[in-house]
């Protein structure tokens, strides 16, 4: 086997081990992305404004009583008969405000039970992921630990291995003739960099989460949901 051959069988064996690790962070960005469907049964029935929908219909409600009442106020408008009219009005008004209640308090319930199921569902993949994330960070923990046996010219550490390709290119433009003169290269550029300042300590900002990018990567959770909502209705 070449230093060439060598040093691509390493890099071959390197890449896959950031296949393992991509893995294990895509699956930890879709367990993060899952937690903001969980929400307090509370910011449901806030986000449903139960008092709001019933007011703005009991607008309409009143306007309709009003009406009834001038209806009725102009086939009774003489002696006791005003009260009819009255009560027209007052009877529209309470049956309305019965009826709105009622709908609005199914619609309150509705609310609140989905959002029940959907923190249900929601929290049931989340640990399924968990389960998964365990699972490939032992896959690529074993992998790596293998991988310290197979290569034998460089440290595994996360400088050395996402730079394989740097080092790599010290072996095809000829100036390091095995794969240890290559690492060797490197950590001299890497020591140079260093005292000189031109390498600079990495810093991770924290992004903010683009939802609807991760809707795209993951789909849109909340569908499931939707979905398992009309079977019911069907049934």
């Amino acid at each position: 086997m070449t230093e060439l051959e060598r040093m691509d069988l390493a890099e071959s064996y390197i890449n896959r081990y950031f296949e393992f690790e991509d893995g294990v962070e895509v699956s930890k960005e879709n367990k993060e992305y899952l937690k903001i469907y969980i929400r307090d049964i509370s910011e449901a029935e806030k986000e449903y404004n139960f008092s709001g929908k019933r007011n703005k219909t009991m607008l309409y409600v009143l306007a309709g009583a009003a009406i009834f009442a001038l209806i009725l106020l102009a086939g009774f408008h003489s002696g006791l008969f005003f009260i009819i009219p009255i009560i027209g009005f007052i009877g529209v008004v309470i049956a309305g405000w019965m009826m709105a209640n009622k709908y609005y308090t199914k619609g309150l319930t509705e609310a609140r039970d989905h959002q029940k199921e959907v923190n249900e569902g929601i929290t049931e993949q989340i640990e399924l992921l968990e389960q998964r994330i365990k699972q490939l960070e032992k896959q690529r923990d074993d992998y790596l630990a293998a991988l310290r046996k197979k290569i034998d010219f460089m440290e595994l550490d996360m400088d050395y291995m996402h730079s394989i390709g740097q080092i790599k290119q010290f072996l095809v433009d000829g100036e390091a003739e095995t794969c240890e003169e290559a690492v060797e290269i490197f950590e001299s550029n890497l020591l140079m960099q260093q005292m000189s300042g031109i390498m600079s300590a990495s810093i991770h900002h924290k992004q903010e989460m683009d939802i609807e990018k991760n809707k795209e990567r993951f789909g849109n959770p909340l569908d499931l949901f939707g979905k398992k909502g009309k079977d019911k209705k069907k049934r």
